[in-house]
């Protein structure tokens, strides 16, 4: 997920050591930089459309609550204090800090910090396979869009800053694709009710998905995104803000700055690091061939959706989510006290595969699932050679459950 352009590329580690040896570090909020500057054109010039400004970080839960920060100081400095609420979505995975984790929806990780936890509003996700309001696509129309205008109207909308979801579900959801009417159906609220669309693109974004960003295939742009894994190739701990000019230059008329100030933000090291991973990006055409190999991938998966206890396979590019049930006729999830997803884990681990497991998608604490990931520069054997092990690993955890 993180090292998407391959181990070892000679082109980001020059491009750093260079940097190391010229100027290392100067802190962000005094100094720019060329590779700063760079950076924020690079990004800017493959980003959605609209988003002109760029704010570098160094994790993606550092980028998310700066997100959230953004969209809040927006409202305070447009003169609407009011609007203080942010709406997320269940399940919702959006990082591992206090305020990242309580707009979250995985209860397993949230459970251990009791009153620091906050409790945003949430509505259902478009999770067709594991549908929250029990309907069927298409024929549902997209309902699961509407809760989004319920869920405003039941908070008033002088009271609503922000929505807060992926554009395609990562670590929550595994690899879940709404349906195409989803986004646009969401641009449109959010226009009409005057709140702010954040996209957290941190697992989603800089190709991942066959585009530079999942939103890409939607056709249209969230209001501030956040980005991350991918967006150095895991040559430096990077991740990004990316806002409408609007937003900022709101701020800046009111004389202010961004109230989000930290000591390695922005820093020249980490910025050569992002610009030479766009520029392995760009001439290697590796988004391109993940939307190439992505469907390779999904072929691949076909004889892994016929064994028992996976329940669903889906994904876009070259994310790929497999989902477990106890029963396929049912949808019956796995109790959690099975870890069936971290048995999974296990046994391809000891053959030579890494994925990610993830428990509590069915219902915050129920449901397994996992997530794979390779890189861009994943060849079509090595795709095959993926399949197989799972398949392996999935049906040894099989047999092993049987028998216990």
């Amino acid at each position: 997920m993180v090292v998407s352009v391959g181990h070892g590329v000679a082109e980001i580690a020059r491009a750093v050591a260079t940097q190391a040896r010229a100027l290392a570090y100067v802190n962000g909020t005094q100094f720019t930089s060329a590779p700063l500057e760079g950076l924020a054109a690079d990004l800017v010039s493959v980003a959605p459309n609209g988003l002109t400004r760029a704010l570098f970080l160094t994790s993606g839960s550092e980028a998310v609550e700066a997100a959230v920060k953004l969209a809040l100081q927006y409202w305070v400095e447009r003169g609407e204090p009011r609007k203080t609420r942010v709406i997320v979505r269940r399940p919702a995975y959006h990082g591992n800090t206090l305020a990242a984790l309580s707009l979250g929806a995985r209860e397993s990780y949230r459970k251990y910090f009791g009153d620091w936890m906050q409790s945003p509003p949430r509505i259902a996700g478009p999770t067709c396979y594991r549908c929250p309001l029990e309907k069927t696509y298409p024929s549902c129309k997209v309902a699961c869009a509407d809760e989004l205008d319920r869920a405003i109207d039941a908070l008033g909308e002088e009271n609503v800053a922000a929505f807060l979801a992926e554009p395609v579900f990562g670590a929550s959801g595994a690899a879940a694709v709404p349906p195409p009417e989803y986004w646009p159906k969401i641009r449109e609220i959010c226009n009409r009710r005057s709140i702010l669309w954040i996209a957290d693109e941190v697992l989603s974004g800089m190709g991942r998905t066959g585009r530079w960003f999942a939103v890409d295939h939607y056709g249209v742009s969230p209001d501030v995104l956040a980005a991350g894994k991918g967006i150095s190739g895991g040559y430096a701990p990077l991740s990004a803000v990316l806002a409408r000019g609007e937003i900022v230059e709101t701020i800046a008329r009111a004389g202010h700055d961004f109230e989000h100030h930290q000591t390695y933000s922005q820093t020249p090291v980490i910025c050569a690091a992002g610009r030479a991973t766009i520029r392995v990006l760009r001439s290697k055409r590796l988004v391109e061939r993940a939307a190439r190999m992505g469907a390779v991938l999904l072929e691949a998966l076909e004889p892994v959706k016929r064994l028992d206890a996976v329940g669903d396979v889906r994904g876009i590019g070259l994310l790929a989510g497999i989902e477990f049930v106890a029963d396929r006729a049912t949808k019956k999830p796995f109790p959690r006290r099975r870890r069936f997803c971290e048995r999974v884990a296990e046994a391809a681990f000891a053959r030579g595969l890494l994925v990610w497991p993830q428990g509590g998608d069915a219902d915050g604490t129920d449901g397994d699932s996992i997530l794979l990931a390779p890189p861009f520069t994943v060849t079509r054997a090595e795709i095959k050679e993926i399949a197989h092990r799972l398949e392996e690993a999935i049906r040894a955890t099989e047999v092993a459950g049987a028998k216990a």
